[in-house]
């Protein structure tokens, strides 16, 4: 095997001789040849390097820079030599000053066959140098490691055997000390083997180190910081920052930073009541029990609730504060409502080709009142929104361009939001007749068929997968792949009263949900949504916006068939799930872009007719016309108050919770420790507010300790009971023991009109 020995010499007329002969000896009988960069030596280190290739002619070869340009020229003009001048396999890099020995250099080569690495570095076990040169290689080292992730235990080890393919393409610009770290990053970038032994290191008995000159280090530590920021700009984080900074669309770069402050001003405005809702306290509270609960483990997610956003939420709610704050739902939502703008921002603009139409779009949704307080709350509105407008934007995408990349980044956005909340299980119908019609139409006619039924499948297997696999969950844990909707927790009866004014009326149905929409959105945007929507039929006619019209049709439905409550002041005098009416955001926000980007077909008209006036004015005003209505749309959707908000505000005062919260304090204050046997359903707020620890409460989620609790509590070392009692809802606690003598060994301890709290008293076990 052919080696190249590359050494470059800066005054070293006392030890290049000595060196130079020593690894000739070593490698006496091999393919080899050493190539001498004299660097612009001031002493007679250039006449040894001659008089050293006159003796060994054909095995040492020298080359000159006229003036000394630092060592890492040195290391480059000798790298390149030997790359062009020498067909070796190898090519091992040293000095010239005497410190290292050539006899482990045969070991190097052995080792690299055997370990087919692709470098061999060297580590000096002993480094032979006086203490200051000893520590400022201590800190270049850990310097290097910490700023170009390298994984070398000696940076600036000369006892360097590189593969020649290694180098063949690798482009090197250090100076002084950072050619070494700058080699070793980027072969390490490029997946080299490396394998790393020690080698032996002796004082230098000739000439004098340069390596701690003021002048050397700092050319150091600057080509470093070079390096560094040249490695970082082509990394992931150094495009994303690039990304940041000189973003290719300034205005959605601008839109995203205003969505930004926008979601923590609201965070901060409604952080008071971002656990308002009961159903934002059921969210964490599953989450939560997936990691502490007395059975913990993904069963714990249940069959009800569709678990995406719980899963999200595991890293987050083991943090303490952010569990009992909500912070940790919040925070996924309002990461939600920032890509929501973005999405519809993109959207928009793919299907006008205007900037004015994504701004209106973003900001008509940006800046609703009810999406800005939803997304300051763990509900799962805005985690739905944002895999639906994710969705239509890879459609939008795959329309203009049809690459699959795009159609499957929309049936994973799709899967994404069919396991966030069910009414997104009526859009990927929808969609995939939405995929069936744009191929259909856009294919030859002789493969019509072949093409739609190709792309409809390549999008439905991947859309349906959430729905099949939550069907297979439910199969599993229950026994029942239908338990989401008709089990024990999921009967429409336990919500849906008989006296439901929608039930079984279309014409009601339909107005109660118009009413919510308005509630949401105020009476503006849904005017000019529906504008914009003829506007879309006639001038562009893309059907996938059209696929998030879908959920009017079916919560209608749901009203009319009783499957779940809706209330609205207008109709019923109350509020109650008025939230549903917030996904008609969506297609309101996209075709109030698109009448946004009339105004632009407008503008133009003007200019033709009003040639005087700049045309970048006219944009302008048609800018300024454009967020002028997002604006004011926004005001009276504030000034009619934010009906979600209302709603969640009167649950939390209700006689009810008033009284949960009494108790929870009070449970709070007097917990000692000890087994809680209480049911979960019903009593959300309570678990929640009473701080308890989840890992010592029993409830209906606690696989095979549920039932023997509920018959002998004792038994069970149940140390706490409650009960609650409430006329119409009493829970399994009450109907199992609100009777039953086991009761006896307890003391009742606290008592209201909606429950009753128990604690141990009588002889037996208790935890």
């Amino acid at each position: 095997m052919s080696l190249a020995v590359v050494m470059p010499a800066y005054c070293e007329e006392g030890s290049l001789e000595s060196t130079v002969v020593d690894f000739l000896t070593v490698l006496d009988g091999t393919d080899h040849q050493v190539i001498v960069v004299n660097d612009g030596s001031s002493d007679a280190t250039g006449e040894v390097a001659e008089r050293l290739a006159e003796r060994f002619p054909g095995r040492v070869r020298v080359i000159h820079h006229p003036a000394n340009q630092g060592y890492g020229a040195a290391v480059r003009t000798g790298i390149r030599a030997a790359l062009d001048s020498t067909d070796a396999e190898l090519i091992f890099l040293t000095d010239s000053d005497g410190q290292f020995r050539a006899r482990q250099l045969p070991w190097f080569v052995e080792l690299a066959g055997a370990e087919r690495a692709d470098a061999v570095i060297g580590y000096r076990s002993r480094r032979a140098d006086p203490p200051a040169r000893r520590m400022f290689g201590w800190l270049w080292t850990r310097l290097c490691r910490a700023l170009l992730r390298i994984r070398v235990r000696d940076m600036d080890c000369a006892y360097k055997l590189l593969d020649r393919r290694l180098l063949e393409n690798v482009t090197l610009r250090g100076d002084a000390a950072t050619i070494s770290p700058e080699l070793l990053a980027k072969i390490q970038a490029r997946g080299a083997r490396v394998v790393q032994r020690p080698v032996d290191h002796f004082p230098r008995e000739h000439g004098h180190q340069t390596g701690l000159r003021p002048a050397v280090v700092l050319r150091s530590l600057l080509g470093l910081g070079r390096l560094w920021a040249g490695m970082f700009r082509h990394s992931p984080a150094g495009r994303a920052a690039q990304r940041l900074f000189r973003p290719h669309d300034v205005a959605l770069a601008w839109l995203t930073v205003a969505a930004i402050a926008l979601s923590v001003a609201g965070g901060v405005y409604f952080a008071d009541v971002p656990l308002s809702y009961p159903d934002a306290v059921s969210h964490l509270l599953i989450s939560r029990r997936v990691l502490e609960s007395p059975t913990p483990g993904f069963a714990q997610l249940g069959g009800v609730w569709l678990p995406f956003p719980h899963l999200v939420a595991l890293p987050l709610v083991w943090v303490d504060s952010w569990y009992l704050s909500g912070l940790a739902g919040s925070l996924i939502s309002m990461t939600a409502y920032v890509l929501t703008t973005r999405y519809l921002y993109g959207t928009a603009r793919l299907l006008t080709h205007s900037r004015a139409a994504g701004l209106t779009a973003g900001g008509v949704f940006m800046l609703c009142p009810s999406a800005l307080y939803l997304q300051s709350t763990p509900m799962t509105e805005l985690p739905l929104l944002a895999c639906l407008a994710a969705a239509t934007y890879h459609l939008t995408r795959w329309c203009r361009t049809w690459a699959p990349r795009h159609l499957a980044a929309a049936g994973v956005a799709s899967l994404l939001a069919t396991l966030t909340r069910y009414e997104a299980w009526f859009f990927v119908p929808t969609a995939a007749a939405v995929v069936i019609a744009i191929t259909w139409t856009r294919s030859p006619r002789g493969s019509r068929l072949r093409r739609a039924e190709a792309h409809v499948i390549f999008y439905g297997l991947l859309a349906c997968a959430g729905i099949a696999g939550w069907l297979a969950w439910n199969t599993m844990i229950f026994g029942d792949p239908f338990f989401f909707h008709r089990g024990e927790f999921s009967k429409p009866s336990l919500w849906v009263s008989g006296t439901e004014v929608t039930t079984g009326d279309w014409m009601v149905s339909a107005i109660t949900y118009a009413y919510a929409v308005v509630g949401n959105m105020g009476p503006v945007l849904p005017v000019l949504g529906v504008a914009g929507l003829a506007v879309h039929l006639m001038r562009r006619r893309s059907p996938v916006p059209l696929a998030l019209l879908v959920f009017a049709p079916f919560f209608v439905y749901a009203l009319y068939g009783g499957q779940r409550p809706l209330h609205v002041e207008e109709v019923t005098g109350s509020l109650y799930n008025v939230r549903f009416g917030l996904v008609m955001l969506l297609p309101v926000a996209l075709f109030g872009g698109g009448l946004a980007a009339e105004v632009r077909t407008l503008v133009t008209a003007l200019r033709l007719r009003m040639a005087r006036v700049p045309a970048a004015r006219l944009r302008t005003l048609g800018h300024v016309f454009a967020g002028a209505v997002v604006v004011a749309c926004a005001v009276t959707a504030a000034a009619s108050g934010i009906d979600t908000r209302r709603e969640a505000e009167a649950f939390r005062a209700s006689g009810v919770e008033r009284a949960n919260s009494t108790a929870a304090q009070w449970l709070r204050t007097h917990y000692d420790g000890g087994r809680v046997l209480m049911a979960s359903f019903g009593n959300e707020t309570m678990t929640f507010d009473s701080h308890l620890p989840l890992s010592s409460i029993l409830y209906e989620g606690s696989f095979r300790r549920w039932e023997p609790a509920l018959r002998d509590p004792a038994a069970s070392d149940v140390r706490w009971i409650h009960l609650r009692r409430t006329p119409g809802h009493q829970d399994p606690v009450w109907r199992a023991l609100g009777e039953s003598p086991e009761l006896n060994r307890y003391t009742l301890v606290y008592e209201d009109a909606y429950r009753r709290i128990y604690r141990f008293s009588g002889i037996g076990s208790s935890a």
